[in-house]
């Protein structure tokens, strides 16, 4: 039996057919001006349109509308009226970005190297709340 190994160089392997620019979809999906904002606050327990713009004076009603809509188009939230009142939740692939929330946190909490704000024993409170927050498995 002949054995046969073939080596692909590195900068191939991007430019495979299958990979269908995957990376590319996601940042494409999220790149909204206000998209990750609002991921966050749902991930922080925020469900309706006006608790979304609270603290962003630049997010205007037609902006988070189109955002939403592009949200949900993208699968990423669900749209629910319970008692004529709308609220937002994130959906199934929404909720598997907890993930990359959490690893931003983490990047800016460890490489903040100017970091007059919190303690070594406030970081490690900060990620640890954050990991129940966002359901990190450890």
């Amino acid at each position: 039996m002949k054995i046969i190994i073939m080596v692909i160089p590195d900068e191939k392997i991007y430019e495979n057919k299958y990979e269908k620019k995957l990376i590319e979809k996601a940042i494409k999906t999220l790149s909204s001006k206000w998209t990750l904002y609002i991921i966050k606050d749902m991930f922080l327990g925020k469900k309706h349109f006006t608790e979304f713009q609270q603290n962003r004076p630049d997010l205007d009603n037609k902006s988070l509308t189109r955002c939403l809509t592009k949200m949900e188009e993208n699968r990423l939230i669900n749209k629910n009226i319970i008692n004529n009142k709308t609220e937002y939740e994130l959906s199934e692939r929404g909720l598997k970005l907890n993930k990359l929330f959490f690893e931003l946190l983490v990047f800016t909490l460890d490489t903040d190297f100017e970091n007059n704000d919190y303690s070594l024993k406030e970081i490690e409170s900060i990620k640890e709340n954050y990991a129940k927050i966002l359901n990190i498995k450890s």
